[in-house]
């Protein structure tokens, strides 16, 4: 009987867990579905690129769209077992809360793994080919931006004018650039030959010019500066509203999980901030495991919400965002503290989780096994003899009871 429950409760979690999946995955990447979507329209990237692209980004979403999507699931599921009935006729026939909620637990533990996998692995290796893919792109655009004999503003507040262009896009002749950058300033720069360059490690485009000039003036005219140089490099903008995502603000996401630790001592030994790189090692694991510490604090809700008068999916999803939203305030607040050094890595990024662990076996042991309630009681009267002991004005509240 017991393979036949746990079959059946994965059956009813399947359809509820993946309309999860597609309802929070939408949610978390429309953003970045609106961007590269622009990239298509006014930039003129082919659409296989920015498919790519999304599937390139997917993993980092999904392993924070996992956990989440079981929550709904078996609040979903244990509500409709409570509400008809299913858990009382289990119990009249031998089967505990406690055996119930195994099926639960092994799918919290797949999760888990899914979960872990994604944040470990591929999603690291994904934010690496994003990123890569990415600068291919606007690699592309920044050649083909060039034009014989046609001055480009393709690149923002440098307009650029190219006499010949080789057939390899790398090789140029008879340049003239218009730096705009200071509008205080007229900076024009001519060379006789130009080369454009590619650092994809660094994810930089140079432009380098050979034997020319760089002819500086106010705009008033009052001062001007003629400079003769036979190499000088200027870096192109690449203009995306995706290529200055985490890659240099957060380059520890993109690196493998082995390589967290050394790079963290490689910058300690410099004097520089090292707290991100170990939160990070911790997050990795943390955030999956969220899974089954949802499953702890979503299963005995389920079961006692629509136990005591249900409220169907809408209650479900209501419930499951407000455990979702106050898992992610109360690790947000603590990952800040630990990027600050207020706490250790280590315990800001697991208190969260042991504070729900710790919530989720008081709450399965209330539904089970059953707890006092007298110090609630206790408590509440606590309450009223503070509020009847305090004058009304020092407790705003009460004068709109009164």
């Amino acid at each position: 009987m017991g393979r036949i429950i746990d079959r059946y409760v994965f059956r009813e979690l399947l359809s509820p867990f993946t309309m999860g999946v597609g309802v929070f995955t939408f949610f978390l990447v429309i953003d970045r579905i609106y961007h590269l979507t622009e990239l298509v329209i006014t930039k003129g990237v082919p659409f296989f690129l920015v498919l790519a692209l999304l599937g390139f980004t997917l993993p980092s979403f999904l392993a924070l769209t996992l956990p989440m999507a079981l929550l709904v699931a078996v609040l979903i599921v244990g509500g409709r077992l409570a509400a008809d009935t299913e858990v009382t006729a289990f119990k009249a026939s031998g089967v505990s809360p406690l055996r119930l909620l195994r099926p639960f637990l092994a799918a919290g533990l797949v999760v888990t793994l899914i979960s872990g996998a994604l944040s470990i692995w591929i999603a690291p290796m994904g934010n690496r080919m994003f990123q890569r893919q990415l600068f291919k792109i606007l690699q592309s655009r920044a050649a083909t931006g060039l034009k014989e004999r046609i001055f480009s503003a393709s690149f923002g507040q440098f307009t650029i004018y190219v006499q010949d262009i080789s057939p390899s896009q790398v090789a140029l002749k008879g340049l003239l650039v218009s730096d705009e950058r200071d509008p205080a300033l007229s900076r024009v720069i001519v060379a006789k030959e130009g080369r454009l360059l590619t650092d994809e490690e660094q994810g930089r485009i140079t432009l380098r010019f050979i034997d020319g000039q760089i002819s500086e003036a106010d705009v008033d005219g009052r001062r001007a500066r003629f400079t003769d140089f036979s190499l000088y490099d200027m870096n192109l903008p690449l203009e995306s509203p995706l290529s200055n995502a985490s890659q240099r603000e957060k380059p520890e996401r993109d690196l493998p999980l082995t390589e967290l630790g050394p790079q963290a001592r490689d910058l300690a030994a410099q004097g520089q901030l090292v707290s991100p790189y170990y939160v990070e090692f911790h997050k990795r694991f943390a955030l999956p495991v969220a899974a089954i510490v949802f499953v702890l604090v979503g299963f005995p809700l389920g079961i006692r919400s629509q136990a005591r008068g249900g409220g169907g999916r809408g209650l479900a999803l209501a419930v499951s965002l407000g455990i979702v939203v106050s898992y992610y305030m109360v690790f947000t607040t603590l990952e800040g503290m630990s990027l600050r050094g207020r706490v250790p890595p280590w315990l800001g990024i697991w208190l969260p989780d042991a504070i729900f662990l710790v919530a989720g076996l008081l709450l399965i042991a209330a539904t089970t096994v059953g707890m006092p309630t007298g110090w609630v009681h206790r408590l509440w009267h606590l309450r009223d003899v503070f509020r009847a002991r305090i004058p009304a004005w020092r407790i705003p509240w009460r004068r709109s009871e009164e």
